[in-house]
């Protein structure tokens, strides 16, 4: 049971307890649970943090989940203060534990094999509980009781939701965001086309491809590690797009950080045409049986306007999914409609107050229920892609 923080003075690494071999193992294909990407989560810039972990060792097997004390954290989809207020619900300080890492949108409980999950569940309530004690304890955060810290599980999926209150927890999970899938089966890119559920979307993709193809379009795939800072220049030019303008150095310095902790896994895509200079990136992972998507940018005004973005950050991965033999494409969070449109599936990722009370359960539920139906009945799209067993049973 730790809070750590690498290289940082009386805390360890983020696995300690376990090791980077064994943690590694119980993460197997969870990207954003691994040691390299915890490693990361220590040293991205913004906010003042510690990252960690809990676990147990039981007769069947072992339980862990990283952890994160959070004074200052300036990604507002992690602040549960903000997303609370949004619901309507009840206020919490924005200081506390984040059961999860702090980058990523998903956090998954990492349990063994054979293990019962609601037993290591159990487990692991059992050690954030004695964690919230000692953090209180040791003056970490300026509380005078621990069950005046806020502890907070945040992109949490439905399983692990199910797994954590059929263990005790008694708040419904508030919901935190859609995150979509894609399926990538088939025997090639033509098998998995006849896959897509309607006939428009599969044409859609058609004319897409035809007017990307017909500008002289390449791909070109780098490491991270070579490509960062041209990354970075276009990262800020989609941010600054939709409203979010971000320092260049910061982004470079974030993605820096991320290529030294991943190595070579952390792969980008480079979209030019001809032998003119790259116009967009994606970078991406290919890990156990999917492939991640983590973020795209461009150089807008470099752009002839056919259907760049798709053919970048959808069609070719697809493409490289099926080459590599995975069943999942990840598109993450946001732009819902827009995924869907290209076969995505749509489930939810939830919030959990791991030690609070049933008090706002009736106003969650309908909070989380009006977002549902706000979600289905943005387009027919979506509607069909929902996952309705992930969702209605918190709604």
């Amino acid at each position: 049971m730790t809070l750590s923080r690498g290289r940082t003075a009386g805390f360890d690494t983020p696995t300690e307890g376990l090791g980077v071999e064994e943690w590694d193992r119980l993460a197997g294909d969870h990207l954003y649970a691994t040691s390299g990407w915890l490693d990361f989560c220590v040293d991205d810039p913004g906010g003042r943090t510690l990252t960690g972990n809990v676990h147990a060792r039981l007769p069947g097997g072992t339980a862990a989940v990283p952890v994160t004390a959070v004074w200052e954290e300036n990604n507002g989809f992690y602040q549960w203060s903000r997303l609370l207020s949004q619901a309507g619900l009840t206020a919490a300080a924005p200081q506390g534990l984040l059961v999860g890492p702090r980058r990523g949108y998903q956090t998954n409980l990492l349990i063994s094999d054979g293990l019962d999950r609601t037993e290591g569940a159990s487990a692991l309530l059992d050690e954030l509980a004695d964690l919230r004690r000692r953090a209180v304890a040791d003056r970490l955060f300026d509380y005078d009781r621990a069950d005046q810290l806020p502890c907070r599980a945040m992109f949490m999926n439905s399983t692990d939701v199910r797994a954590l209150r059929a263990a005790g927890v008694r708040a419904e999970p508030v919901l935190c965001a859609a995150d979509a899938w894609i399926r990538t089966e088939g025997e090639d890119w033509h098998g998995w086309m006849r896959t897509l559920p309607s006939k428009r979307r599969g044409e859609l993709i058609r004319r897409d491809q035809r007017r990307f193809d017909s500008a002289g379009y390449h791909f070109s795939e780098l490491p991270l590690s070579e490509c960062y800072e041209e990354a970075a220049r276009m990262s800020q030019g989609t941010q600054a797009r939709y409203g979010q303008p971000a320092d260049v150095a910061v982004l470079a310095e974030s993605l820096r950080v991320q290529a030294e902790a991943m190595g070579d896994a952390a792969r980008v895509l480079m979209c030019a045409r001809k032998d003119g200079p790259p116009v967009g990136f994606l970078l991406f992972y290919r890990w156990g049986d999917a492939t991640f998507l983590k973020g795209a940018g461009f150089h807008y005004d470099q752009l002839v306007d056919v259907a760049e973005y798709f053919n970048l950050v959808y069609y070719e991965p697809v493409r490289d999914a099926l080459r590599h033999g995975r069943r999942w494409m990840h598109a993450g969070i946001a732009s819902t409609d827009t995924k869907a449109m290209r076969g995505a599936e749509v489930r939810p990722l939830w919030m959990l107050d791991v030690f609070g009370d049933a008090t706002d359960n009736d106003t969650i539920r309908a909070y989380n229920a009006a977002q549902l139906r706000e979600l289905t009945e943005s387009s027919t799209a979506v509607a069909k892609a929902v996952v309705e067993d992930e969702w209605l049973e918190f709604c």
